[in-house]
């Protein structure tokens, strides 16, 4: 696809397209926004290469999107940036297991914007898996099932991980613990998804963790089959922009002894139950897509 010299050029199966002839720090209209806008829906993960972003140009960039077509009425700020880092040192990294950002919120972000900023001589990947595709692929009879339940996430595993590493040794995280729809339906794209990821979710609601774990277990290794993934081999001045309400990520730790300094801001959500995500919901955004 092509829209004022942009393009979007789909790089996987089923995940994943590279947006080009781009600069995504200068002025930027609302036909390139809504353009951008679509492509991370339509595809769950979208890259550019070849950016210079500082913090202050990543802000902008990022504050110019919301889920609710109007301006974002809680923007974010320069404080609110996560300098995610890596040192020549650790063992462990950040994200170093499949994910979506922030689910343990009663209002998970939409999307995560993330800039390279230092990279290791090889490897730091990051692989990204379709919740909407491993979704469309399960029986009928489990579809169903899962549509009716509600599944509870909070963030005690990222709190244990995090302590163990040298930056938030002495910072105190407060649990968060929020309920969502199993299943949603794409606030953008009336495109049914899981809403489960192997780091935040914990159980069903109104079941037990004993109980959830062998059905949570067998939709996590769904959702992570090789079919369902993307992997992004970062460069000097790539940025990518995901779609946290359909997508994981994995952050490959094989660099050790060198550095990966990254540069992430976040896109803010809306409440699931109440802006047409829950599979109740009437009918499908009434715009589809552009192919």
């Amino acid at each position: 696809m092509q829209s004022n010299g942009i393009t979007v050029t789909r790089v996987n199966g089923l995940i994943g397209a590279e947006i080009g002839n781009i600069d995504i720090a200068g002025e930027l209209d609302e036909s390139a926004i809504a353009l951008i806008t679509d492509a991370v829906a339509k595809h769950g993960i979208v890259y550019f290469r070849g950016q210079d972003l500082s913090p202050e140009a990543q802000l902008a960039f990022n504050n110019r999107f919301s889920l609710t077509g109007r301006p974002n009425e809680n923007p974010m700020t320069l404080a609110q940036i996560t300098m995610i880092e890596k040192e020549e040192q650790q063992l462990k990294n950040v994200g170093g297991g499949w994910h979506a950002d922030q689910t343990f919120n009663s209002v998970p972000s939409w999307g995560s914007i993330l800039a390279a900023k230092v990279l290791p001589s090889a490897g730091g990947n990051t692989s990204f898996a379709t919740l909407a595709g491993a979704y469309d692929d399960l029986s009928p009879g489990l579809q169903q099932q899962l549509e009716t339940m509600r599944a509870v996430h909070d963030n005690t595993r990222v709190i244990t991980s995090m302590s163990q590493l040298p930056q938030y040794a002495n910072v105190n995280i407060e649990v968060v613990r929020a309920a969502h729809p199993a299943v949603i339906r794409h606030p953008l794209t009336g495109r049914k998804s899981l809403f489960l990821n192997r780091g935040y979710t914990t159980h069903f609601e109104g079941w037990t963790v004993e109980e959830s774990a062998p059905l949570l277990q067998y939709l996590f290794h769904r959702c992570e089959r090789p079919e369902y993934q993307f992997h992004l081999k970062w460069q000097p001045g790539t940025v990518a922009f995901w779609d946290n309400l359909q997508v994981l990520h994995y952050a490959v730790n094989d660099y050790h002894g060198e550095r990966r300094v990254m540069q992430r801001t976040s896109v803010a959500g809306v409440p699931l139950d109440e802006a047409g995500c829950t599979v109740a919901a009437n009918t499908p955004a009434e715009t589809p897509l552009a192919a």
